[in-house]
C-alpha cells in the first residue's frame, strides 16, 4: 500500500468535516387528533316504513324521526360500562369485569374488618386450661367469663417514670425558694458596712496567716 500524502492546506483554510454532504429533508408528520368515533351513517328506514308514509301521507313525521334519530347522540362508552359493572358490598365502589383486581386494590384492604393476632397468652398454662374449659376464647379479645363480661386485663398496667424500686414511697420534698429582699442603705450605712467587712478580712488575714511567734514578739496579742 502506498503512504498517503500529507495534506499541505494550512488549517485554517480545510473545509469542516460533513461539509458538502447533502441531507434528505424530513418531512415531520404532525401529531394525530384525540380518539374521536367515526362518522355514523344517516339511519335509512326499510321498505316498508318508506312506502307506508307515502300512502297514508305521514312524510312529516317520518322526516322528523329521522331527525331525530341524527340528533340523538351515540351511547359513550362509560354508559356501557357502568352497567355492566355492580357495587361492592364493602366498600361501595363499582366493580368492572373480574373482582379480584379490585380485591386486592388498597381502598378495598382499607374498608376490610382489621384482623387481630392470636393471644400471646401460654397455652400450657393451668389457668388458661381451666378458663378454656368454661367456655373462655383468648383469642376473642373479650373479658373474663363464658359470655366475656369480665375485665380484658385483671392487672393495669402503669406508666412508671421514677428509678426506685417497686412499693417504695418516697416523700416528695418541696423546697420553697424564698426570695431575698434588697436591703437598701443611706450613705453612713455604706461606710459602716464597708469597714465591718474590712475587719472581717483584716481578721481573717490574721487567722490564717499570721504566727504567734511574731504577734508576742511585736506584742501584738498574748
Amino acid at each position: 500500500m502506498e503512504p498517503e500524502e500529507e495534506s499541505t492546506i494550512p488549517l485554517q483554510d480545510q473545509r469542516v468535516f460533513g461539509a458538502g454532504l447533502k441531507r434528505k429533508r424530513i418531512n415531520f408528520v404532525p401529531a394525530a387528533t384525540s380518539s374521536s368515533p367515526p362518522p355514523r351513517p344517516p339511519p335509512t328506514t326499510n321498505a316498508g316504513q318508506r312506502y307506508l308514509s307515502i300512502v297514508s301521507g305521514n312524510t312529516k313525521n317520518t322526516v322528523k324521526d329521522q331527525a331525530d334519530a341524527r340528533t340523538t347522540p351515540d351511547p359513550t362508552p362509560e354508559a356501557l360500562t357502568v352497567d355492566d359493572t355492580h357495587l361492592c358490598q364493602i366498600c361501595n365502589l363499582p366493580i368492572a369485569g373480574d373482582a379480584r383486581p379490585h380485591e386486592s386494590s388498597l381502598v378495598h384492604q382499607v374498608c376490610l374488618a382489621h384482623s387481630h393476632p392470636p393471644s400471646h397468652l401460654d397455652r400450657n398454662r393451668a389457668g388458661l386450661r381451666y378458663l378454656s374449659s368454661y367456655g373462655w376464647d383468648p383469642d376473642s379479645r373479650l373479658g373474663l367469663g363464658a359470655k366475656g363480661e369480665g375485665v380484658r386485663v385483671p392487672i393495669k398496667a402503669m406508666v412508671k417514670n421514677d428509678t426506685v424500686g417497686l412499693g417504695v414511697e418516697r416523700a416528695v420534698r418541696k423546697r420553697q425558694v424564698v426570695a431575698a429582699k434588697a436591703e437598701r442603705l443611706d450613705a453612713k450605712g455604706v461606710r459602716s458596712k464597708e469597714l465591718e467587712e474590712r475587719k472581717r478580712g483584716e481578721r481573717l488575714q490574721q487567722m490564717f496567716y499570721g504566727a504567734d511567734d511574731v504577734e508576742k514578739y511585736l506584742g501584738g496579742g498574748g
